[in-house]
């Protein structure tokens, strides 16, 4: 069976697009931000969600599923707005393959703000087939 999952194409290209951020990684939440002044502003990425997105077909083994990522962007909040729009631009549309349909925007929010730094998240979604 194929996985769908991108997140290595997705840290690939929020890397390459938004060189404003010191740190984009896989978010391991055993491993925090140790050094906010040298870390941030941080895109941090993981597969949030995986479903089903329709019934499996009869004939073939396949099944859409959507695929939702969340993103944490930690910053400060000099900074917030100026990098959160460049993320936003770097992933609207963006297709990693073309089993994969366009990357939408699903919803952000601010989970925490410590002094001048702010964890905010986002998600986003796309559309491919799981495959036997």
């Amino acid at each position: 069976m194929s996985d769908p999952d991108v997140i290595d194409a997705l840290i690939a290209r929020v890397a390459a697009q938004c060189p404003m951020l010191a740190t984009v990684d896989e978010a391991w939440f055993a491993e925090p931000i140790d050094h906010f002044d040298t870390q941030t502003p941080a895109a941090l990425i993981y597969l949030a969600e995986d479903a089903a997105a329709g019934e499996p077909e009869t004939i073939r083994p396949t099944q859409r599923v959507r695929l939702t990522y969340g993103i944490w962007l930690v910053t400060k909040r000099a900074g917030f707005r100026a990098e959160r729009k460049a993320l936003r631009e770097c992933l609207m549309g963006w297709e990693p393959s073309p089993e994969h349909e366009p990357m939408a925007y699903r919803g952000g929010q601010t989970a925490d703000i410590r002094g001048e730094l702010i964890w905010w998240r986002e998600f986003w979604a796309l559309d491919t087939w799981l495959r036997g």
